[in-house]
């Protein structure tokens, strides 16, 4: 949760003070520089801040404990008289030194680039200590690296970008990259990092919402799916960015539907029931014969981030099986099964499915005005 400043009501930002974060509960706040010692940090948030500041964050906590120490030592002075709070004699400030504007400009962008690393760090210290419940984690197919190590090439690239970075919505999609690798190092490509150097704010925004359509990991429903759709106002309620999926295509995210990158996914029966997977959600088709469904793949680039920063609720995965069945495809369908994945395993390897809810045809279409989720 945000508010309308676009900021977490639990992270607090001060350079001076090296405020990375200040979580609520059973979490300590994160380098307040304020008495905390380097024992009553969460292990990972320190180790994200010696991962991202070095030296400067331990000589910062050291020099603020020192400064604390020495406030303390005076303060019971004062009382115990030993030391007089004002000593009666005029003090003198040293006289300021004038900036030049070039010396103006550096000292701007030195504070600029650390303020935005900071900024990134403390989202991806907000998602390391506040984890997304299971309904919305990324899909269990992504690769895991538990074994790897965290790239020290990738960090350096990674702090040298995030400097970089302004707006809110993409200080969280470079926290979640960052937050992502320390869990699961190997995740990033530097190629997938290469490429967010230039992914705008609203290039982000754009792919986020075309995450909500991706199917198997791998593909997303084409446009053409919801323009053949006998309600003819369907297509305006989806939030699909028709308007960038041409510069996401250029961004090396995904394959932009064409004449030439239109590709007809043919879905095969297994025992009459067709299965999607659909992040943490599977969904099942009771379907007699094959159904040739358009859809596009997403670039190497694009599987990487989809599985980082999407966020698949049921009430979004409800909501697209009810655009499905309102599609031409779907005609034959008469309803699609949602199940939820537990994480356990069947006796075959497969994955074990919960049954959560089954949208028929009836309920199908969509109140006029409705809209998808946030």
């Amino acid at each position: 949760m945000t508010d309308k400043n676009g900021k977490h009501p639990g992270i607090q930002l001060d350079i001076n003070a090296v405020k990375l974060a200040d979580i609520t509960g059973d979490m300590t706040p994160i380098a307040e520089g304020a008495g905390k010692t380097l024992g009553a940090v969460p292990t990972f948030l320190h180790r994200l801040c010696l991962l991202i500041f070095g030296d400067w964050y331990t000589e910062r906590i050291c020099r603020d404990m020192k400064k604390r120490a020495q406030a303390e030592h005076d303060c019971e002075a004062i009382r115990q008289g030993a030391l007089t709070l004002f000593s009666g004699q005029n003090a003198t400030e040293a006289p300021r030194q004038i900036a030049t504007p070039a010396q103006a400009a550096r000292r701007h962008l030195e504070e600029t680039g650390t303020d935005n690393l900071i900024a990134c760090a403390a989202e991806a210290a907000h998602i390391l200590a506040n984890p997304p419940p299971s309904a919305s984690r990324p899909d269990e197919d992504a690769p895991s690296s538990q074994a790897s190590r965290l790239s020290e090439t990738f960090v350096n690239r990674w702090k040298n970008e995030a400097q970089s970075v302004s707006e809110h919505q993409l200080r969280h999609l470079w926290g979640a990259i960052l937050a992502r690798e320390i869990t699961a190092p190997g995740s990033v490509s530097l190629k997938t990092l290469e490429r967010l150097k230039v992914v705008s704010r609203e290039d982000a925004e754009a792919f986020t919402a075309l995450c909500d359509y991706v199917l198997d990991n791998d593909c997303y429903l084409a446009p053409t799916v919801f323009a053949r759709s006998p309600d003819g106002g369907i297509q305006s309620r989806t939030r699909y960015p028709l308007k960038r999926l041409d510069v996401l295509d250029d961004l090396g995210l995904i394959h932009a539907p064409s004449a030439l990158a239109l590709n007809e996914r043919r879905l095969v029966p297994e025992n009459g029931a067709i299965w999607l997977d659909y992040g943490p959600f599977t969904f099942c088709l009771k379907s007699g014969k094959d159904i040739l469904l358009s859809m596009n793949l997403l670039k190497p680039a694009g599987k990487e981030i989809c599985r980082i920063i999407r966020q698949i609720s049921l009430k979004k995965a409800e909501r697209l099986a009810r655009l499905m069945l309102a599609c031409d495809e779907f005609r034959e369908t008469h309803a699609i099964a949602i199940y939820g994945k537990t994480g356990k395993k069947q006796s075959d390897g497969r994955q074990e499915l919960a049954l959560k809810t089954v949208i028929d045809r009836e309920s199908a279409p969509c109140p006029a005005g409705d809209e998808p989720p946030a």
